[in-house]
Parts: structure tokens; C-alpha cells; sequence
């Protein structure tokens, strides 16, 4: 019971202090209750982390998008990408609605991107925004498409759905 009043006294100050060095005096007994770490051991300030500079030549030096970077060498990639995502699209079957329209979409971005080198005129082309967003996109259905295969959502329910589940406006 004294071990126990002990161990609880102890965490109950620890949170009320407010100084740093005092708090790693205090907490040091605790074993690994409380550890330091720098801001950029945080997964959310690693993500938007600015990777590396951009070349004073490159024709842009921001994207005027707050965490989105520019990407010097989009083509690359692009096609890294759209590779993993035709890839992991090969395993669902030929007869998926969303197979067969992600793939469609891919394909022909893909083409685009091997066809056009300028960036600008391929942002153009893509018409979704700035080529570093149109990467973001790709990153996402990735992950979209992922999740589909690991759901497998082309195969039918385990169940019957009730007749008035499906049916719009519900009453």
C-alpha cells in the first residue's frame, strides 16, 4: 500500500510541475512514462517537414499551400505512383466497377505524364491543380485502393440486405 501511495504521489506532482528540468528529475524513477522527445520525432511535423530545398532554376519555389511542398522532380514520382496503384488495382477482379474505372483514370494520367515533359503544360493537361496536389491525389487513392482490396468489396454480402435498406428517401 506504501508502494502504491508512493507511485501515485509521484505522478499526481509530476503533473503539476510546470519546469522542464523538474519534471525529468521527477519522472526519471518512472521509467518511460514520460520521455523527450524533439518536435521532429512527432509523426505530424515529419510529414510536413519541407524535404529538401528547391534549385534556385526551378521555375516555382512554393506552392502558396500550407504543408504542401514542391516536388522538383514530379515525373518521377508520379510514375511511382501510378505504378503501385495499376499494381495493387491487378489483384481485384477484371469485372470491378472500381478496377475498372480507377484504372482507366490511371492509365491515362500515366500516358500523360510520359508524354509531356513540362510541368506546366502537364498541370494543365491533368487539370487537377498544381502537379504536387495531383501527387497528394495519387498518394490518396493508393491508400483508396488499398483499403478496397483489402476489404474486397467487389464480393457479394454475407447477408441478404432487407428489402427497404436500399430504398431513398428513408421515412
Amino acid at each position: 500500500m506504501r508502494y502504491l501511495y508512493s507511485y501515485l504521489k509521484n505522478i499526481i506532482s509530476v503533473t503539476l510541475m510546470t519546469s522542464m528540468n523538474q519534471l525529468v528529475k521527477i519522472s526519471r524513477p518512472l521509467g518511460r512514462m514520460f520521455q523527450q522527445r524533439s518536435m521532429y520525432d512527432n509523426p505530424y511535423v515529419t510529414r510536413f517537414k519541407q524535404k529538401s530545398k528547391v534549385s534556385p532554376n526551378h521555375f516555382k519555389q512554393s506552392t502558396g499551400l500550407t504543408g504542401l511542398f514542391v516536388v522538383e522532380y514530379p515525373h518521377r514520382s508520379l510514375k511511382i505512383i501510378y505504378g503501385r496503384i495499376l499494381r495493387t488495382l491487378e489483384k481485384m477482379p477484371a469485372t470491378s466497377i472500381y478496377r475498372i474505372s480507377t484504372e482507366n483514370i490511371i492509365k491515362n494520367r500515366l500516358a500523360l505524364v510520359e508524354e509531356e515533359a513540362d510541368i506546366q503544360k502537364l498541370e494543365a493537361k491533368i487539370g487537377m491543380g498544381q502537379i504536387e496536389e495531383v501527387i497528394q491525389q495519387g498518394e490518396l487513392e493508393l491508400q483508396a485502393a488499398r483499403a478496397v482490396l483489402e476489404s474486397k468489396a467487389w464480393e457479394p454480402l454475407p447477408e441478404k440486405p432487407a428489402p427497404e435498406q436500399w430504398r431513398w428517401p428513408v421515412v
